[in-house]
């Protein structure tokens, strides 16, 4: 992440995203520390209390830890608070972007029915709350925190604690998933509208609905990711923040 010192002049906001992207990539291994404030405002061509908040920002979303009078570190993920235990065993057999998304229509269709007979006020606000996040995020990143956050929330709304925790065990793909949508327009563009359909049939209350639209909005990917439905999932997704990585320098 040290590099040569970037040509552009990056705003917080290009700059925490181009960090989070980095850190996403898996090149910095947990625990590993960051480049110094001097050197990242060096780097980025900006003030160093803009470094300390973007620290911050990252500390915030769970990707470093700052240790002052030591720097910041990469966070190693803590299995005994983590809400995905079986993250580590599903990479491990290495799954692809047709596996999960199988895995995803058995799971969501059937939570966004339940979600349709069983949301509250509250849910419906989360929900709408995450949309109205995806559709003002400026980056890629923002956008699939924003995305997941909707889908979690659909997940709440089932009132099946087994149904969440299940979507919770598989965050971290999903994430890597939209991530790969998300970072192409085409996709981006014919799946985001699915959302609001989604969210509609379940302000009406009508469970067919909210199953049909949640089958289209996840049955996209099976039409339109081509080669990448049989490639692992890791490599399509380390494909793609490499390519976002590669846009951000120019």
């Amino acid at each position: 992440m040290q590099g040569e010192q970037e040509e552009k002049v990056f705003s917080k906001e290009d700059m925490a995203e181009r960090l989070e992207l980095e850190l996403l990539s898996g090149h910095l291994a947990p625990g590993a520390k960051l480049a110094s404030e001097r050197q990242l405002a060096e780097r980025f061509r900006v003030s160093r209390p803009m470094v300390r908040e973007v620290l911050r920002t990252l500390e915030e979303r769970g990707l470093i830890e700052v240790r002052p009078g030591r720097g910041a570190f990469v966070r190693r993920s803590d299995p005994a608070a983590s809400v995905r235990p079986f993250d580590t065993a599903y990479r491990q057999r290495k799954p692809t972007p047709r596996d999960l998304v199988q895995a995803r229509l058995m799971l969501e269709r059937e939570t966004a029915r339940l979600a349709a007979e069983n949301a509250t006020d509250q849910d419906v606000a989360a929900m709408e709350a995450a949309l109205a996040r995806c559709d003002q995020a400026r980056d890629v990143v923002s956008r699939a925190r924003a995305d997941l956050d909707f889908h979690a929330a659909v997940a709440r709304a089932s009132r099946n604690p087994v149904i969440e925790t299940m979507f919770g065990s598989i965050t971290s793909l999903v994430f890597e998933l939209m991530m790969r949508s998300l970072s192409d327009p085409e996709i981006s563009r014919k799946g985001l509208p699915y959302h609001e359909r989604v969210l509609a049939a379940i302000k009406k209350r009508d469970p067919e609905a909210a199953t049909a639209a949640m089958e289209g909005h996840l049955g996209l990917a099976l039409r339109t990711f081509g080669n990448d439905l049989d490639q692992s999932l890791d490599l399509v997704a380390q494909r793609r923040i490499e390519l976002l990585l590669a846009l951000s320098e120019e």
